[in-house]
Protein backbone atom coordinates (compact mmCIF):
# COMPACT_ATOMS: atom_id res chain seq x y z
CA UNK A 1 0.00 0.00 0.00
CA UNK A 2 1.16 3.74 -0.38
CA UNK A 3 -0.24 6.30 1.78
CA UNK A 4 0.17 10.04 0.06
CA UNK A 5 -0.28 13.32 1.87
CA UNK A 6 0.22 16.25 -0.68
CA UNK A 7 -0.14 19.70 1.21
CA UNK A 8 -0.42 22.68 -0.75
CA UNK A 9 0.91 25.65 0.59
CA UNK A 10 -1.09 28.70 1.41
CA UNK A 11 -4.37 26.67 -0.96
CA UNK A 12 -8.00 28.00 -0.04
CA UNK A 13 -10.94 26.26 0.29
CA UNK A 14 -12.68 27.73 -2.43
CA UNK A 15 -9.82 28.03 -4.49
CA UNK A 16 -10.04 24.98 -6.42
CA UNK A 17 -12.46 24.20 -9.74
CA UNK A 18 -14.79 21.94 -7.90
CA UNK A 19 -15.38 24.40 -5.02
CA UNK A 20 -16.63 27.10 -7.58
CA UNK A 21 -13.15 28.25 -7.61
CA UNK A 22 -11.37 29.92 -10.11
CA UNK A 23 -8.73 27.93 -10.48
CA UNK A 24 -8.77 25.31 -13.20
CA UNK A 25 -8.28 21.73 -11.57
CA UNK A 26 -9.46 19.42 -14.02
CA UNK A 27 -7.47 16.53 -11.75
CA UNK A 28 -8.75 17.51 -8.34
CA UNK A 29 -12.36 18.17 -9.62
CA UNK A 30 -11.99 14.18 -10.98
CA UNK A 31 -10.54 12.92 -7.58
CA UNK A 32 -13.08 14.81 -5.60
CA UNK A 33 -15.87 13.08 -7.85
CA UNK A 34 -14.32 9.55 -7.22
CA UNK A 35 -13.89 10.21 -3.16
CA UNK A 36 -14.75 12.44 -0.78
CA UNK A 37 -14.14 15.86 -0.37
CA UNK A 38 -14.92 18.20 3.14
CA UNK A 39 -16.63 21.45 3.03
CA UNK A 40 -15.55 22.65 5.91
CA UNK A 41 -12.02 21.21 6.60
CA UNK A 42 -10.28 24.09 9.42
CA UNK A 43 -6.71 24.67 9.76
CA UNK A 44 -5.75 24.53 13.08
CA UNK A 45 -3.21 26.69 12.73
CA UNK A 46 -2.80 29.93 11.25
CA UNK A 47 0.25 29.78 9.01
CA UNK A 48 3.12 27.05 7.76
CA UNK A 49 5.44 26.09 10.99
CA UNK A 50 2.68 25.62 13.39
CA UNK A 51 -0.16 24.11 11.28
CA UNK A 52 2.33 21.59 9.74
CA UNK A 53 3.05 20.53 13.69
CA UNK A 54 -0.53 20.45 14.26
CA UNK A 55 -0.87 17.74 10.94
CA UNK A 56 1.87 15.35 12.07
CA UNK A 57 1.24 15.29 15.56
CA UNK A 58 -2.32 15.23 15.69
CA UNK A 59 -2.05 18.36 18.51
CA UNK A 60 -2.78 22.24 18.68
CA UNK A 61 0.30 23.72 18.50
CA UNK A 62 0.36 25.68 21.67
CA UNK A 63 0.27 22.19 23.41
CA UNK A 64 3.49 21.53 21.45
CA UNK A 65 5.52 24.51 21.91
CA UNK A 66 7.33 25.06 18.29
CA UNK A 67 6.69 27.88 16.30
CA UNK A 68 10.02 27.77 14.53
CA UNK A 69 11.95 24.54 12.93
CA UNK A 70 14.45 25.16 14.96
CA UNK A 71 12.65 25.05 18.21
CA UNK A 72 13.20 21.82 19.79
CA UNK A 73 10.48 19.25 19.45
CA UNK A 74 9.09 17.10 22.49
CA UNK A 75 10.95 14.13 23.18
CA UNK A 76 8.87 10.63 22.39
CA UNK A 77 5.67 12.81 21.38
CA UNK A 78 4.27 10.77 18.14
CA UNK A 79 3.82 11.90 14.25
CA UNK A 80 2.42 10.69 11.55
CA UNK A 81 6.35 9.59 9.97
CA UNK A 82 6.76 7.92 13.23
CA UNK A 83 3.40 6.08 13.56
CA UNK A 84 3.81 4.71 10.19
CA UNK A 85 7.36 4.02 10.58
CA UNK A 86 6.54 1.49 13.34
CA UNK A 87 4.13 0.14 11.20
CA UNK A 88 6.75 -1.22 8.87
CA UNK A 89 6.19 1.48 5.90
CA UNK A 90 8.90 3.02 4.57
CA UNK A 91 8.36 6.37 4.97
CA UNK A 92 9.32 9.44 2.50
CA UNK A 93 8.74 13.32 3.41
CA UNK A 94 9.57 15.93 0.59
CA UNK A 95 9.51 19.56 1.90
CA UNK A 96 10.15 22.72 0.28
CA UNK A 97 12.99 22.99 2.70
CA UNK A 98 14.63 20.42 3.42
CA UNK A 99 17.40 21.56 5.92
CA UNK A 100 14.72 22.73 8.49
CA UNK A 101 10.89 22.22 7.66
CA UNK A 102 10.27 19.49 9.99
CA UNK A 103 13.40 17.90 10.94
CA UNK A 104 13.18 18.89 14.69
CA UNK A 105 10.75 16.53 15.23
CA UNK A 106 13.41 13.93 15.23
CA UNK A 107 11.90 11.32 12.44
CA UNK A 108 11.08 12.12 8.52
CA UNK A 109 12.64 9.32 7.28
CA UNK A 110 13.96 9.80 3.63
CA UNK A 111 14.08 13.66 3.03
CA UNK A 112 13.89 15.24 -0.58
CA UNK A 113 13.14 18.58 -1.76
CA UNK A 114 9.76 19.14 -2.93
CA UNK A 115 10.78 21.76 -5.56
CA UNK A 116 12.79 19.11 -7.47
CA UNK A 117 9.51 17.29 -8.73
CA UNK A 118 11.08 14.54 -10.32
CA UNK A 119 12.73 13.53 -6.69
CA UNK A 120 8.73 13.54 -5.41
CA UNK A 121 8.07 11.08 -8.58
CA UNK A 122 10.97 8.82 -7.29
CA UNK A 123 9.24 8.71 -3.72
CA UNK A 124 6.02 7.92 -5.12
CA UNK A 125 7.12 4.90 -7.31
CA UNK A 126 7.35 2.61 -4.44
CA UNK A 127 8.33 -1.20 -5.54
CA UNK A 128 5.89 -3.91 -6.08
CA UNK A 129 5.02 -5.32 -2.48
CA UNK A 130 6.26 -2.17 -0.54
CA UNK A 131 4.47 0.13 1.50
CA UNK A 132 5.20 3.32 1.67
CA UNK A 133 4.02 6.72 3.15
CA UNK A 134 4.79 9.84 1.42
CA UNK A 135 4.15 13.18 2.76
CA UNK A 136 5.04 16.51 -0.02
CA UNK A 137 4.75 19.90 0.85
CA UNK A 138 4.41 21.82 -2.42
CA UNK A 139 5.52 25.74 -2.02
CA UNK A 140 4.84 26.84 -5.71
CA UNK A 141 1.09 27.84 -4.41
CA UNK A 142 2.45 30.54 -2.03
CA UNK A 143 3.14 33.74 -3.00
CA UNK A 144 4.88 35.07 -5.64
CA UNK A 145 2.59 32.03 -7.09
CA UNK A 146 5.83 31.21 -9.33
CA UNK A 147 5.75 27.48 -10.18
CA UNK A 148 9.87 26.89 -10.37
CA UNK A 149 12.69 27.33 -7.38
CA UNK A 150 13.23 30.77 -7.31
CA UNK A 151 16.80 31.75 -5.17
CA UNK A 152 16.34 33.05 -2.09
CA UNK A 153 17.15 36.50 -2.73
CA UNK A 154 14.82 36.95 -5.91
CA UNK A 155 12.13 35.35 -3.95
CA UNK A 156 12.21 37.77 -0.69
CA UNK A 157 12.38 40.95 -3.74
CA UNK A 158 9.11 39.42 -5.46
CA UNK A 159 7.75 38.95 -2.18
CA UNK A 160 8.20 42.11 -0.56
CA UNK A 161 7.66 43.51 -4.06
CA UNK A 162 3.83 42.45 -3.85
CA UNK A 163 3.27 43.00 -0.11
CA UNK A 164 4.15 46.65 -0.76
CA UNK A 165 1.71 47.10 -3.71
CA UNK A 166 -1.19 45.50 -1.59
CA UNK A 167 -0.27 48.01 1.00
CA UNK A 168 0.27 50.92 -1.25
CA UNK A 169 -1.91 49.81 -4.39
CA UNK A 170 -4.56 47.24 -3.92
CA UNK A 171 -6.70 48.02 -6.34
CA UNK A 172 -4.12 47.15 -9.04
CA UNK A 173 -2.38 44.70 -7.53
CA UNK A 174 -4.94 42.19 -5.84
CA UNK A 175 -6.58 41.62 -9.12
CA UNK A 176 -3.47 40.59 -10.32
CA UNK A 177 -1.98 38.41 -7.71
CA UNK A 178 -5.09 36.82 -7.24
CA UNK A 179 -5.11 35.70 -10.88
CA UNK A 180 -1.25 34.86 -10.46
CA UNK A 181 -1.94 32.24 -7.59
CA UNK A 182 -5.07 30.84 -8.99
CA UNK A 183 -2.95 30.07 -12.14
CA UNK A 184 -0.13 28.48 -9.82
CA UNK A 185 -2.36 26.10 -8.69
CA UNK A 186 -4.21 25.55 -11.89
CA UNK A 187 -0.98 24.63 -12.90
CA UNK A 188 0.13 22.52 -10.02
CA UNK A 189 -3.14 20.52 -11.22
CA UNK A 190 -2.09 20.00 -14.48
CA UNK A 191 1.70 19.44 -14.70
CA UNK A 192 2.38 17.48 -11.27
CA UNK A 193 -0.78 16.37 -9.90
CA UNK A 194 -1.38 13.70 -12.70
CA UNK A 195 2.63 12.73 -12.79
CA UNK A 196 2.26 11.99 -8.79
CA UNK A 197 -0.71 10.24 -9.12
CA UNK A 198 0.53 7.78 -12.01
CA UNK A 199 3.76 7.95 -10.64
CA UNK A 200 1.74 6.53 -7.07
CA UNK A 201 -0.02 3.87 -9.06
CA UNK A 202 2.40 2.55 -11.08
CA UNK A 203 3.25 -0.59 -8.86
CA UNK A 204 -0.26 -1.43 -8.89
CA UNK A 205 -0.27 -1.28 -5.51
CA UNK A 206 -3.84 0.39 -3.45
CA UNK A 207 -2.74 4.16 -3.07
CA UNK A 208 -5.01 6.23 -0.67
CA UNK A 209 -4.55 9.60 -1.40
CA UNK A 210 -5.00 12.54 0.92
CA UNK A 211 -5.08 16.43 -0.54
CA UNK A 212 -4.95 19.60 2.18
CA UNK A 213 -3.36 22.84 2.44
CA UNK A 214 -1.94 24.44 5.89
CA UNK A 215 -4.14 27.28 5.39
CA UNK A 216 -5.72 29.77 3.44
CA UNK A 217 -4.80 33.35 2.14
CA UNK A 218 -6.19 36.56 1.92
CA UNK A 219 -5.00 39.65 0.16
CA UNK A 220 -6.10 41.97 2.26
CA UNK A 221 -10.04 41.21 2.92
CA UNK A 222 -9.36 40.14 6.36
CA UNK A 223 -7.44 42.72 7.68
CA UNK A 224 -8.96 44.27 9.82
CA UNK A 225 -10.80 47.90 9.38
CA UNK A 226 -7.76 50.35 9.82
CA UNK A 227 -5.12 47.95 8.68
CA UNK A 228 -3.47 47.66 5.91
CA UNK A 229 -1.26 45.02 4.34
CA UNK A 230 1.62 45.11 5.62
CA UNK A 231 3.79 41.63 6.07
CA UNK A 232 3.61 37.94 4.79
CA UNK A 233 1.48 37.33 7.52
CA UNK A 234 -1.41 40.01 6.66
CA UNK A 235 -2.10 37.61 3.75
CA UNK A 236 -2.04 34.26 6.68
CA UNK A 237 -1.24 33.58 10.21
CA UNK A 238 -2.21 36.76 11.59
CA UNK A 239 -6.16 37.38 11.15
CA UNK A 240 -7.96 33.81 11.83
CA UNK A 241 -11.10 34.10 9.32
CA UNK A 242 -12.29 32.22 7.10
CA UNK A 243 -10.30 32.92 3.91
CA UNK A 244 -7.25 31.84 6.04
CA UNK A 245 -8.33 28.91 7.93
CA UNK A 246 -10.59 27.14 5.36
CA UNK A 247 -8.28 24.90 3.21
CA UNK A 248 -9.54 21.99 1.25
CA UNK A 249 -9.62 18.53 1.96
CA UNK A 250 -9.76 15.26 -0.48
CA UNK A 251 -9.57 11.62 0.40
CA UNK A 252 -9.03 9.57 -2.55
CA UNK A 253 -8.49 5.58 -3.32
CA UNK A 254 -8.62 2.32 -0.92
CA UNK A 255 -11.77 2.19 1.38
CA UNK A 256 -12.87 5.27 0.16
CA UNK A 257 -16.45 5.50 -1.85
CA UNK A 258 -17.67 9.03 -3.72
CA UNK A 259 -19.72 11.56 -1.27
CA UNK A 260 -19.16 14.52 0.60
CA UNK A 261 -17.84 14.81 4.39
CA UNK A 262 -20.15 16.87 6.36
CA UNK A 263 -19.26 19.03 9.76
CA UNK A 264 -16.34 20.39 10.99
CA UNK A 265 -12.32 18.64 10.18
CA UNK A 266 -10.02 19.89 11.65
CA UNK A 267 -6.12 19.81 10.69
CA UNK A 268 -5.73 18.03 14.44
CA UNK A 269 -7.70 15.26 13.05
CA UNK A 270 -6.10 14.11 10.03
CA UNK A 271 -2.90 11.97 11.70
CA UNK A 272 -5.51 9.68 13.50
CA UNK A 273 -8.07 9.53 10.97
CA UNK A 274 -5.39 8.97 7.74
CA UNK A 275 -3.82 5.92 9.97
CA UNK A 276 -7.25 4.47 10.72
CA UNK A 277 -7.73 4.93 6.94
CA UNK A 278 -4.74 2.96 6.03
CA UNK A 279 -4.54 0.01 9.24
CA UNK A 280 -1.90 2.06 10.72
CA UNK A 281 -1.87 2.27 14.86
CA UNK A 282 -2.14 6.02 16.12
CA UNK A 283 -0.09 6.95 18.06
CA UNK A 284 1.60 3.97 17.83
CA UNK A 285 4.81 3.04 20.02
CA UNK A 286 6.34 6.35 21.55
CA UNK A 287 9.18 7.33 19.66
CA UNK A 288 12.42 7.38 21.30
CA UNK A 289 15.22 10.01 19.94
CA UNK A 290 17.99 11.56 21.80
CA UNK A 291 19.06 13.64 18.94
CA UNK A 292 19.70 17.47 19.33
CA UNK A 293 16.58 18.64 18.24
CA UNK A 294 14.40 17.07 20.64
CA UNK A 295 13.68 18.13 24.22
CA UNK A 296 13.00 16.66 27.88
CA UNK A 297 9.20 18.04 27.74
CA UNK A 298 5.71 17.24 29.23
CA UNK A 299 5.67 13.43 27.75
CA UNK A 300 6.68 10.33 30.34
CA UNK A 301 8.51 7.18 29.21
CA UNK A 302 5.03 5.56 29.24
CA UNK A 303 3.61 8.34 27.29
CA UNK A 304 2.08 10.14 30.54
CA UNK A 305 1.11 13.69 29.74
CA UNK A 306 1.02 12.81 26.17
CA UNK A 307 -2.11 15.01 25.22
CA UNK A 308 -3.34 14.46 21.71
CA UNK A 309 -6.20 16.68 20.29
CA UNK A 310 -7.05 14.66 17.22
CA UNK A 311 -10.52 12.47 16.39
CA UNK A 312 -10.53 9.57 14.33
CA UNK A 313 -13.23 10.65 11.67
CA UNK A 314 -12.16 7.50 9.17
CA UNK A 315 -16.11 6.11 9.73
CA UNK A 316 -17.32 9.41 7.84
CA UNK A 317 -14.52 9.31 5.67
CA UNK A 318 -15.31 6.18 4.32
CA UNK A 319 -19.00 6.86 3.89
CA UNK A 320 -18.93 10.56 3.08
CA UNK A 321 -21.09 11.31 6.43
CA UNK A 322 -21.12 13.65 9.50
CA UNK A 323 -18.00 14.14 11.57
CA UNK A 324 -20.24 15.46 14.52
CA UNK A 325 -17.61 17.85 15.67
CA UNK A 326 -19.11 21.04 17.12
CA UNK A 327 -16.76 23.29 16.11
CA UNK A 328 -12.74 23.75 14.88
CA UNK A 329 -10.47 25.86 16.93
CA UNK A 330 -7.50 27.73 15.05
CA UNK A 331 -4.03 28.64 16.86
CA UNK A 332 -1.59 31.41 15.67
CA UNK A 333 1.42 32.24 16.97
CA UNK A 334 3.27 35.46 17.83
CA UNK A 335 4.17 36.78 14.51
CA UNK A 336 8.00 38.05 15.33
CA UNK A 337 7.05 40.90 13.48
CA UNK A 338 6.65 43.76 16.34
CA UNK A 339 8.69 42.76 18.33
CA UNK A 340 10.85 40.80 15.68
CA UNK A 341 11.59 37.87 18.26
CA UNK A 342 9.65 34.98 19.65
CA UNK A 343 8.88 35.02 23.38
CA UNK A 344 9.55 32.87 26.00
CA UNK A 345 6.58 32.66 27.43
CA UNK A 346 3.79 30.66 25.98
CA UNK A 347 0.81 32.67 26.91
CA UNK A 348 3.17 35.59 24.61
CA UNK A 349 3.62 32.74 22.39
CA UNK A 350 0.15 31.74 21.74
CA UNK A 351 -1.76 34.88 22.05
CA UNK A 352 -4.46 34.31 19.13
CA UNK A 353 -7.08 32.07 18.88
CA UNK A 354 -10.11 31.37 16.36
CA UNK A 355 -13.46 29.70 16.47
CA UNK A 356 -15.59 28.53 13.46
CA UNK A 357 -18.93 26.99 14.86
CA UNK A 358 -21.86 26.33 12.21
CA UNK A 359 -23.67 30.16 12.95
CA UNK A 360 -20.38 32.03 14.14
CA UNK A 361 -16.97 32.64 13.44
CA UNK A 362 -14.95 34.10 16.59
CA UNK A 363 -11.60 35.53 16.74
CA UNK A 364 -9.49 36.80 19.91
CA UNK A 365 -5.82 38.06 20.91
CA UNK A 366 -5.52 37.46 24.97
CA UNK A 367 -2.22 40.21 24.07
CA UNK A 368 -3.47 42.92 22.40
CA UNK A 369 -7.25 42.68 23.54
CA UNK A 370 -8.35 41.99 20.20
CA UNK A 371 -11.84 40.66 20.09
CA UNK A 372 -14.17 39.86 16.67
CA UNK A 373 -17.06 37.99 16.06
CA UNK A 374 -19.29 37.75 13.28
CA UNK A 375 -22.86 36.07 13.47
CA UNK A 376 -22.67 34.29 10.10
CA UNK A 377 -26.48 33.62 9.47
CA UNK A 378 -27.42 37.70 9.93
CA UNK A 379 -28.63 37.34 13.35
CA UNK A 380 -27.91 40.16 15.87
CA UNK A 381 -28.44 39.80 20.16
CA UNK A 382 -28.66 42.04 22.90
CA UNK A 383 -26.61 42.82 25.86
CA UNK A 384 -28.36 40.29 27.63
CA UNK A 385 -28.08 37.87 25.58
CA UNK A 386 -24.84 38.19 24.67
CA UNK A 387 -23.73 37.89 28.51
CA UNK A 388 -25.47 34.27 29.15
CA UNK A 389 -24.53 33.04 25.31
CA UNK A 390 -22.16 30.62 23.69
CA UNK A 391 -20.25 33.93 22.60
CA UNK A 392 -18.96 34.42 26.80
CA UNK A 393 -18.23 30.64 27.20
CA UNK A 394 -16.35 31.08 23.65
CA UNK A 395 -14.04 34.04 25.07
CA UNK A 396 -13.63 32.12 28.83
CA UNK A 397 -12.76 28.88 26.07
CA UNK A 398 -9.98 31.05 24.35
CA UNK A 399 -8.09 32.31 27.66
CA UNK A 400 -7.85 28.80 29.16
CA UNK A 401 -6.16 27.41 25.79
CA UNK A 402 -4.27 30.64 26.06
CA UNK A 403 -3.05 29.54 29.84
CA UNK A 404 -2.36 26.12 28.50
CA UNK A 405 0.32 27.57 25.86
CA UNK A 406 3.55 26.25 25.72
CA UNK A 407 6.68 28.13 25.63
CA UNK A 408 9.55 27.84 23.00
CA UNK A 409 12.60 25.85 24.86
CA UNK A 410 15.98 27.59 22.80
CA UNK A 411 16.74 27.06 19.75
CA UNK A 412 19.02 24.32 17.90
CA UNK A 413 22.12 25.19 16.87
CA UNK A 414 22.30 25.27 13.03
CA UNK A 415 25.18 22.79 13.02
CA UNK A 416 22.65 20.00 13.83
CA UNK A 417 20.69 20.59 10.30
CA UNK A 418 21.93 18.84 7.69
CA UNK A 419 22.10 21.29 4.29
CA UNK A 420 20.77 19.89 1.67
CA UNK A 421 22.08 20.58 -2.49
CA UNK A 422 19.64 23.17 -4.05
CA UNK A 423 18.35 23.23 -7.69
CA UNK A 424 20.83 24.94 -9.59
CA UNK A 425 23.93 24.13 -7.47
CA UNK A 426 24.89 25.23 -4.31
CA UNK A 427 23.23 24.59 -1.08
CA UNK A 428 19.78 25.82 0.62
CA UNK A 429 21.29 28.35 2.83
CA UNK A 430 24.18 30.89 2.76
CA UNK A 431 23.38 33.05 5.76
CA UNK A 432 22.90 36.32 3.75
CA UNK A 433 19.19 36.08 4.22
CA UNK A 434 18.65 34.05 7.53
CA UNK A 435 16.81 37.43 9.82
CA UNK A 436 14.72 38.71 6.63
CA UNK A 437 13.46 34.74 5.61
CA UNK A 438 13.14 33.93 9.57
CA UNK A 439 10.59 37.66 9.67
CA UNK A 440 8.67 35.90 6.87
CA UNK A 441 8.48 32.52 8.45
CA UNK A 442 10.03 30.30 6.11
CA UNK A 443 14.05 30.19 6.37
CA UNK A 444 15.56 29.62 10.11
Amino acid sequence: MIVVVIVADSVRADAPGYAGGAARTDTLDRVAGEGVSASHAIASAGWTVPSLISLTTGTFPHRVGVARWRHPFPRRRPTLMSAFAAAGFDVQTLVHNPRFCLANTGFRGTVGDSEVPDQVVQALRAPAGTDRFVFVQHWWTHLPYRNEYIPKRNWRALCDEAIAEMGGRPEQSVPRLRGEYHDALSWFDRELLPRYLEAASSSGQDVLFCFTADHGENWGSSVPEGHRVEHMYDLHGRWLTDETTRVPLLFWGKGIQPGSLRGFFRGVDLAPTLCALAGVPWPGPLPSDDRPTVVERGVGEQGQGLILDGEDLASAVQTGGETGLADALTVTSHNAVKPPRYPKSGRRMWCRFGLRTPLARYQWDGLYGLRDHDRLDGSRRGFLQRLTSPELRTWSRFARERSSGVGPADLVDKEHFASFPRPGGGEDDDGSLEEPMRLLGYGD
